[in-house]
């Protein structure tokens, strides 16, 4: 295992730095007035807040005690963020090393009303005021639309290692699509990378932290000719294991993972710009072991069947707790790399055509052991592999009292995403007679998207403006996939024997016995074994309108409605009959919102809030349904009608020279309105009046850094940020083996830095207090499982600018 784990650490590095050798990049599409701030490295292991890599000359004085402008492009052009009608969440670079945001995850440290959550299959699902999709298959778009420097990452498994060298990054919330590349029922995150600089700039930092986590990190920026300018950065993680084994001496979880982005910014006239972005990253981090809540058997008759799988001990409330197969490698084998050409054309009289080019490629290979026990009931091996092709054209114009924008663009993907699944231990694996041990699961997805869309901003006069915009899309998605024998030959021999009595009962002849290697789902009707085959084919016109009021200077108030959809889906999963692969159609989001952003006391505090409340038709679900040959299996459904409303509060002050104050509140309450569906203990349920799933009713981000001078070349600083989250489940109803419970978390750092910012030494702790908490609970076949959330984590980190 030794042996194996240096090979890995090795063949990480070197990997990472290849593939900055070949890799040729685009700047980022708008600057902030703040100077470019460092990168994060992303060391999920550790989480650990980074030190700045800023250049010393661009550092903010520590005597500066208003709040400053905050520039947003997150109308695609800078504005300051006060005059921006709606709500957005900006973190700037220093704020995401100072709180160790090293993932899209990490924001529900500082966002209000952001929600992360682990499948277990290596796809991460993201929600913007309880509005997510929780579903593990690749193809499924995020209600969340992510984006780096405009360039779409489409699926959410691509996100992983995007938090890299960033300027900042804003948090859209609500229904988009006007603006931005894809249609999304959540919100967007936009990370704005740090672009290359005028002069010769780098930097870099390394750390060591609990888990024996190691981290380093470097960046060089600087002109190679008077029309070029380049910037490189890479990054990687090392770490041993976090979680025990608690039944025998064993570990689990190191990482392993590196990323890296070149970008390359040529200006050969006054007129034209290209930027060249390549940016990739790999991981060979072990799968996380899930922890094991209760038994829940599928098909309880073969419980005498499995005496070491229902004498297996529950996982004890201890973070590190876990338990599983020892006979399997779990380190991941997922890359990712992404090629753009951003160019900008400035036609005069302020109009600029924008053109957008990207190809995005993403494979995985994964084992993942859900059950949370040593013998084999629900083990899991993931392969699979995505290819986006995204085109963007656009024509924007400034006008006085008129900023607009008018474009549209096409994005074409093939999915392919293979699950096996092994079910030797499993209740349902014995059926009809026969027992079967492994179930291969496939789709193969060709997705095609294409949209027009225009948006502008018409100010009425000079404190009043309107602002309105429209999207019609068209998706349609082509799919094939079933439940497949793996070769062995148990599985179709089920299945011959399924399929021959399911058509003598609606007296049709039998057919041949099914191939070893086979597939096996059934048709509808004639239960013939084979591939499942559908096609879903959608259009929508997604809209906002509002109206923006500026009393005074620094403040808005700001009322809006829009509406926003979300694509249909087709799941990967097993399902003995073709039904269970029908798509979830479209969802739907009505947004009306009202807010206000105002500066109070000479800047010296920012205030922003807001009140919302949605209208939600069909929302997307991973849901249940009761199959009649392996019981209560996952499919995808839609709710026809919910209801989501709530508020946010967001407030930062500056009261005296070097202390920074913020705290931020969301309030959420959501209902279904209309479902009738399948529970987690099999029974039908009407679900109307209950709260959707992953949907805390609270949530509280507070925190302070505080700065003072020690010596004419010393400062030193001090810091502590504070997360609440209230109970939620991880499933529609109310079922307590699948409760996520409140939780609160306090992370701390201390430090001492050059009085320049040449250099910073960094001692952190995450998760101070040892709260034991989790994000995310399921059902995995027999068993009722979630995902623990590290530990206490600390360290100490060096980083250093040139």
């Amino acid at each position: 295992m030794q042996v194996f784990r240096t090979v890995r650490a090795r063949y990480v590095l070197m990997s990472t730095v290849a593939a900055l050798a070949t890799m040729g990049a685009s700047a980022a599409y708008a600057q902030d007035t703040a100077p470019p701030a460092a990168s994060a490295t992303p060391d999920q292991a550790t989480a650990a807040p980074t030190t700045t890599s800023a250049s010393p000359q661009d550092a903010t004085p520590a005597a500066d005690v208003a709040t400053g402008d905050i520039v947003v492009t997150a109308n695609r052009r800078a504005q300051s963020l006060s005059t921006v009608g709606m709500s957005v969440s900006s973190l700037d670079g220093s704020m995401l090393l100072e709180r160790g945001v090293v993932s899209a995850s990490d924001l529900q440290k500082t966002v209000p009303g952001f929600s992360a959550a682990d499948t277990g299959l290596n796809v991460p699902v993201y929600s913007i005021r309880g509005v997510g999709f929780n579903d593990s298959s690749l193809a499924s778009n995020s209600t969340v639309a992510i984006s780096v420097d405009e360039v779409p990452l489409p699926y959410s498994a691509m996100t992983q290692g995007a938090v890299l060298d960033l300027q900042r990054i804003e948090v859209l919330k609500g229904p988009q699509g006007t603006l931005y590349g894809q249609n999304a029922t959540g919100g967007a995150i936009n990370y704005i990378a740090n672009a290359p600089t005028d002069t010769f700039a780098m930097g870099g930092q390394v750390g060591f932290g609990r888990f024996n986590t190691g981290t380093g990190e470097m960046y060089v920026s600087g002109p190679l000719s008077n029309t070029v300018k380049a910037r490189v950065a890479v990054n990687g993680t090392l770490g041993g294991d976090w979680q025990r084994s608690f039944t025998r001496d064993a570990g689990l979880g190191q990482a392993a993972k590196g990323s890296g982005r070149i970008l390359l910014n040529w200006t050969p006239t006054d007129r034209l710009t290209l930027d060249f972005n390549a940016n990739g990253w790999i991981d060979r981090s072990d799968t996380q072991a899930s922890q094991l809540v209760a038994f829940r058997a599928q098909t309880p008759s073969s419980i005498p069947l499995l005496p070491d799988v229902f004498s297996s001990p529950l996982t004890p409330d201890n973070a590190r707790a876990a338990d599983w197969n020892p006979l399997r490698d779990y380190a991941r084998d997922d890359n990712f790399y992404q090629l753009s050409l951003k160019a900008n054309y400035d036609m005069g009289g302020n109009v600029d055509l924008t053109s957008i080019t990207a190809y995005s490629h993403y494979d995985t290979h994964a084992f993942n052991d859900r059950d949370g026990m040593v013998p084999i009931n629900y083990e899991y091996t993931t392969d699979g592999n995505i290819k986006s092709i995204y085109q963007e054209l656009r024509l924007s114009g400034r006008q006085p009292g008129l900023n607009w924008s008018v474009g549209g663009n096409y994005r074409k993907d093939t999915v392919f995403d293979q699950q096996d699944n092994d079910l030797t231990r499993a209740t349902n694996s014995y059926a009809a007679g026969t027992k079967f041990n492994i179930a291969r699961v496939f789709s193969d997805q060709d997705i095609k998207t294409w949209a027009v869309f225009g948006d502008g901003e018409l100010d009425i006069v000079r404190s009043l403006s309107i602002v309105a915009g429209v999207r019609y899309t068209r998706d349609t998605r082509d799919f094939a996939g079933a439940s497949c024998d793996n070769g062995a030959g148990d599985t179709s021999a089920l299945y011959t024997i399924l399929s021959r009595v399911f058509r003598a009962r609606a007296g049709l002849a039998p057919l041949p016995a099914i191939a070893p290697g086979q597939c096996v789902t059934l048709s509808t009707g004639t239960f013939v074994p084979g591939i499942v085959r559908n096609r879903l084919s959608e259009d929508n016109v997604a809209f906002r309108a509002g109206i923006n009021f500026k009393p005074v200077e620094g403040s808005l108030l700001y009322a809006s409605f829009s509406r926003g959809y979300k694509a249909g889906s087709f799941p990967t999963l097993g399902a003995a009959f073709a039904i269970g692969y029908d798509a979830a159609t479209q969802e739907r989001v009505d947004a009306i919102e009202a807010g206000f952003k105002t500066a109070l006391f000479d800047r010296r505090i920012r205030l922003n809030g807001a009140v919302f409340h949605y209208d939600y038709r069909d929302k997307q679900l991973r849901g249940r349904i009761l199959d009649p040959v392996v019981g209560n299996l996952s499919r995808l459904v839609n709710i026809p009608r919910s209801t989501i409303r709530g508020f946010e509060l967001e407030a930062t002050a500056r009261p005296v020279n070097g202390l920074t104050l913020n705290g931020a509140v969301s309030y959420l309450k959501t209902e279904v309105k209309e479902f009738i569906g399948i529970n987690l203990l099999s029974q039908t349920e009407n679900f109307a009046g209950q709260t959707l799933p992953y949907t805390p009713p609270w949530s509280v981000n507070a925190g302070t850094q505080y700065e003072w001078g020690v010596s004419a070349r010393l400062k030193a600083f001090i810091g502590a940020d504070y997360t609440y989250r209230s109970r939620t489940s991880g499933f529609l109803g109310r079922d307590p083996d699948v409760d996520i419970k409140a939780y609160s978390t306090v992370d701390a750092r201390i430090g001492i830095a050059d009085a320049g910012d040449r250099w910073k030494l960094t001692a952190w702790s995450n998760n101070l207090t040892n709260t034991y908490y989790w994000t995310s609970a399921m059902r995995t076949g027999d068993t009722m499982n979630r995902y623990a959330a590290r530990p206490v984590t600390y360290g100490l980190l060096f980083g250093f600018t040139y």
